[in-house]
């Protein structure tokens, strides 16, 4: 399906009341996001997970649904074409935050979010598979909605989907030399890492990483095809649930204490804290027996640090510190 979309609105941004948040929660991860321009640059098609995307020109004006779409565009240079940023569990940007920083941020509930995003007029939804709107939902108001590689279906967890997204975002935007010089600079420090963690260096270490509902009931854990896992092989850790081919699923407890991680990887959301969420996982009494709850090597991080974009770049940084602090 093509969707075309004459950018020339130019109306004014509408404030927001909105108070209600909607998680995101497991949406798959993706397949390949490709553009094909053809005479030039513009018309740009893009091949957004199955659905052809056609663009006139460079869009002016956008809206980003989810955690990782904004950094993504910040990344490519194309931070202030971002009038506003929704569907946040946790608005963390990582070292994009200064540049994202003049984009409103509104947390609408599902059944008004679609009234909220064409109230921005933006010339492009950039967003999640799975999020309350669907590209079905905007077509009406001729708003064409991008989802990112990461959270389409059959995607790696890999950084070169996040590389391709942003270089992909350098074209849709005309900022590509900033987001190729970007890309360039990203794959250094991922390499940097990585070269510390080769292996033969250290013993590997079994780990897995983890995610507790805000409520403290349900503990998920990441499979095969999320970043985390694919930081995880870099840091030269052994992803006890490697061999689930899933991004985020809820975890069986006894095959987690089965597995028995001797470091475990905690990733925060919403209003939670490494603090808050590691005493979390320490108040329940089925994993007390567990080597990285006796031994207290859990490294807790905000979910952006893990998550399908640049800020995952930054993370691996920070996971790689952590790791080192264990001893």
């Amino acid at each position: 399906m093509s969707v075309s979309r004459t950018l020339s609105r130019a109306f004014p941004i509408l404030p927001a009341a909105l108070v209600a948040l909607v998680a995101l929660t497991s949406c798959g991860a993706t397949t390949s996001t490709d553009a094909k321009p053809s005479d030039g640059n513009f018309p740009l098609t893009i091949s957004s997970c199955g659905r052809d995307v056609r663009f006139e020109r460079p869009p002016a004006r956008v809206v980003t649904v989810g955690s990782v779409a904004a950094p993504l565009i910040a990344a490519a240079g194309a931070a202030d074409r971002i009038v506003t940023r929704t569907f946040e569990t946790a608005p963390f940007p990582g070292e994009y935050a200064d540049a994202l920083r003049h984009a409103e941020i509104i947390t609408p509930t599902a059944d008004l979010a679609r009234e909220q995003i064409i109230a921005r007029t933006p010339d492009v939804v950039v967003s999640f598979e799975g999020a309350a709107v669907k590209p079905e939902d905007l077509a009406t108001a001729g708003i064409p909605l991008l989802i990112t590689r990461g959270y389409c279906k059959n995607a790696a967890g890999t950084y070169d989907d996040i590389f391709a997204d942003i270089e992909l975002y350098g074209k849709l935007f005309g900022t590509a030399k900033q987001a190729d010089d970007t890309v360039t600079a990203l794959r250094h420090r991922v390499t940097a890492v990585a070269d510390q963690h080769r292996p033969g260096a250290a013993a590997t270490r079994s780990a897995a990483a983890l995610i507790l509902s805000r409520d403290g009931a349900t503990l998920s854990a990441y499979g095969s095809t999320s970043t985390v896992h694919t930081q995880m092989g870099m840091l030269g850790l052994d992803n006890i649930f490697g061999d689930v081919a899933k991004r985020n699923f809820e975890a069986n407890t006894e095959t987690l204490i089965a597995r028995n991680p001797e470091v475990i990887i905690l990733l925060t959301q919403g209003d939670q804290t490494p603090e808050s969420v590691r005493q979390a996982l320490h108040n329940r009494p089925e994993l007390a027996s567990l080597t990285a709850v006796r031994a207290d090597r859990i490294i807790a991080v905000p979910f952006g640090y893990a998550g399908p974009g640049p800020v995952a770049v930054e993370g691996l940084e920070v996971l790689s510190n952590k790791l080192g602090a264990l001893g």
